[in-house]
Order: C-alpha cells, then structure tokens, then sequence
C-alpha cells in the first residue's frame, strides 16, 4: 500500500521554514474552471474542451477530480469523455459516476446510472440524459496519479453517436488538481 502524506504538520515549539510553507501551499488544490458553454455536434471524435485543457503537472503524485455539466439536444448522440495527458502518466483508473448510457431521465429522473473504473487515458466513459433543461452532472476521481513526465491534463469529450443535435458540457465544469507528492 502506498501511502501519501499532506499537508504541514507542525507540533508545539517546531520551528516553520519558509520552504515548509512553500511545500504546504504547493500541496493545496487547484481548481481549473470553465466559463463558457461549448456546444458539439455531428462528431464522435474525442477532442480537448477548450477551457479545461493545458492544465500542467509536474513530476508527482496527485488527486484528481472532474465535476462536469451536460446537457442533450436529444436522447440520441450521449456525451463520451476521456482524459488527455501530454506527458507520461500511469495507467491509472477513473472512478465515474453519472447517469448511464441507456438513461433516457432528465437529472431528477435517472433510468440508468454508470459508477465504473475506466482507465485514465485509454477508455471512454459515456453519459446520457433527457433533454431536460435542467444541467446533467457527472463526476470523475482518480487518486494517486503518479506522473513520471511533466505534460498537460485536459478532458478530452465528444458525442458517443454522431448527431447533429448538441451535446454540450456547460459551464462551471472544472477539475480539482492536488499535488500529494
């Protein structure tokens, strides 16, 4: 089992070095955030979203999370994702949950829910709602990351059937980036 420490642990009479601090904001999260909506459609090919792409890791390790928000123009072309990465990065699996492929509910009426492993870089997840107005969630966490080159973190989506209604991530997606190692 590996084990990965955060934080700063200080006890009574230890002396703080600016390095400890360093080391201690270095660890905190970073939230990488998307502002606008991107509509696809008519593509099944995975590409970078626009905002939540470019997102640098350095050696280490960390955790990662993905909270994303969709909505459909019809039940047809499903939202797929997968995880980009530049550099070198273990195979590492995904947890993710949303609602299911074969889902036809809006958000408050879920028919069919994924919660799977996928892994990190090389398989494709798949998300379907109704075409309600209200936005659809999904969550993606992989802990442990080792990274053993440096490169960019980006979600990678498209439609899983090629249609010419949208699919849209909208905004406030984000990732969560921590540092642990």
């Amino acid at each position: 089992m590996t084990t990965f420490e955060s934080g700063l642990q200080v006890f009574g009479g230890d002396i703080v070095y600016a390095s400890d601090y360093a080391a201690l904001v270095a660890s905190l999260p970073k939230t990488y955030r998307k502002d606008l909506a991107t509509p696809r459609s008519s593509t099944i090919t995975l590409d970078e979203d626009p905002e939540l792409d470019g997102i640098p890791l350095g050696v280490g390790a960390y955790d990662i999370e993905l909270i994303a928000y969709f909505t459909v123009a019809n039940t047809t072309p499903k939202l797929k994702t997968r995880w980009g990465f530049t550099g070198t990065i273990t195979n590492t699996l995904r947890l993710c949950h949303g609602p299911g492929a074969n889902n036809v509910g809006g958000p408050e009426a879920v028919s069919d829910a994924t919660m799977r492993a996928y892994a990190l870089s090389s398989q494709d997840a798949i998300y379907n709602t109704s075409t309600s107005s209200a936005y659809s969630a999904i969550s993606e966490i992989a802990y442990g990351v080792e990274v053993t080159v440096a490169g960019n973190l980006s979600l990678l989506w498209a439609q899983s059937v090629s249609n010419a209604s949208a699919v849209t991530v909208r905004e406030d997606s984000a990732f969560r980036v921590r540092k642990i190692r």
